[in-house]
């Protein structure tokens, strides 16, 4: 049983003998500070410490004995920093956990790791959602969710390097969010963007018309290579992706998960255009590079020879729809949305719609596009009807 120590008033000090070592030597005691609630009895507080030191023992011997149980959650974010995160994460997951230990680190740095519980995190988590945006307002349920995400990260890390026995931000309450509604167009929609996207440059004409064919995300249209392209197959193989990171160049990194990494078919008129962009290209390529196209060029470069960034065509596709009056609502992003949601609204099965998506899980297609599902749910109570009349 562990030992209770008085140290001063309403503060007591529960000391867990660790035993000896395989040489004889006696191990280091381990110590915890409590602090009895205030307005119990005596013997009301007897019991409490008491309750106290039988938790804190089985705590303590139910696992290895921490690393450090001196180390603050800042002192093991500049080693995470330094030997763990350049390994783990890609460049724009660094920046991005550089940016949430922005707002962690003067809420949590002074920590013990061995003292950061579930009761501490949520009250950072709370207390994030009332924090200022950068843009005005506060910080939105998303961002929260992310800082979190990092958070837990960190620590799951840390579990695996021994400093901590489990990661308190596990199952930190996190408040249910409501899925954001997806907007897809219609096909009435698609047909009016196709026809503004034939009024646009070649460029983003194929562009815009390649997301919409194949519902690749727009930062895997950008990591396109020519050597990606198969003439005699139709096909096209995305396995790359561009992001833009903050205060640096565009990064191509390979996709997060092997569904990824895929081969989407096109059409022959689909073929056709980028026939014609391919010379465009080329034209272009002698013009301002002074050299023949190569296959390893990007399909959307820049004169340097670098991918072009998604969001150029983000803001571009945003002038497009308010010159030719279509629902502002559409966004690149929408393009992805509307293919997969006209393929399942005509009959086309969930397994193919997920792998030309690059989703590893038909589940995931399912609860994204619940909703383009509503024409075979018609037609099954019809089937009903026919079979059963009711």
């Amino acid at each position: 049983m562990a030992s209770i120590r008085k140290r001063a008033e309403n503060s007591y000090l529960i000391v867990v003998s660790m035993g000896y070592d395989y040489q004889g030597k006696r191990k280091k005691p381990v110590q915890k500070t409590v602090h009895p609630p205030e307005g119990l009895t005596p013997r009301a507080k007897e019991k409490w410490l008491n309750e106290q030191a039988l938790l804190f023992e089985r705590e303590v011997k139910s696992g290895p004995e921490p690393k450090d149980r001196s180390i603050t959650f800042a002192a093991y974010v500049e080693h995470w920093k330094k030997d763990i995160m350049p390994e783990k994460l890609s460049v724009s997951t660094q920046r991005r956990a550089q940016q949430d230990l922005q707002r962690i680190l003067p809420e949590l740095g002074r920590v013990r790791m061995t003292e950061l519980d579930r009761p501490k995190v949520r009250e950072f988590c709370n207390k994030m959602r009332k924090s200022p945006s950068a843009k005005g307002g506060i910080i939105s349920e998303r961002t929260v969710s992310g800082i979190h995400s990092t958070l837990c990260g960190i620590l799951s890390d840390a579990v695996e390097e021994g400093y901590i026995r489990d990661n308190p931000a596990w199952r930190a309450f996190k408040p249910k969010t409501k899925r954001k509604d997806i907007y897809a167009a219609d096909e009435d929609q698609a047909r009016q963007l196709i026809e503004a996207l034939e009024q646009c440059s070649i460029k983003h004409e194929t562009f815009y018309k390649l997301v919409l064919a194949t519902g690749m995300r727009r930062g895997e249209a950008c990591g396109l290579t020519w050597s990606d392209i198969d003439w005699r197959e139709h096909s096209v193989h995305i396995h790359r992706n561009v992001v833009k990171v903050s205060h640096m160049d565009t990064v191509v990194k390979e996709p997060k998960t092997r569904a990824g990494d895929r081969v989407d078919y096109l059409s022959p008129e689909m073929i056709s255009l980028l026939r014609e962009y391919r010379t465009f290209c080329e034209e272009h390529c002698l013009n301002y590079s002074l050299r023949p196209l190569s296959e390893e060029d990007f399909l959307f470069r820049r004169d340097n020879g670098l991918p072009m960034t998604p969001n150029s065509f983000t803001y571009r596709f945003k002038l497009i729809l308010k010159k030719y009056g279509l629902p502002p609502q559409l966004t690149i992003h929408s393009l992805r949305h509307t293919c997969a949601s006209l393929q399942i609204a005509h009959g086309v099965d969930v397994r193919t719609v997920a792998s030309n998506l690059g989703h590893s899980q038909t589940s995931t297609t399912l609860d994204i596009y619940a909703h383009a599902f509503d024409k075979q749910r018609r037609e099954s109570q019809k089937t009903l009807e026919d079979v059963l009349g009711i």
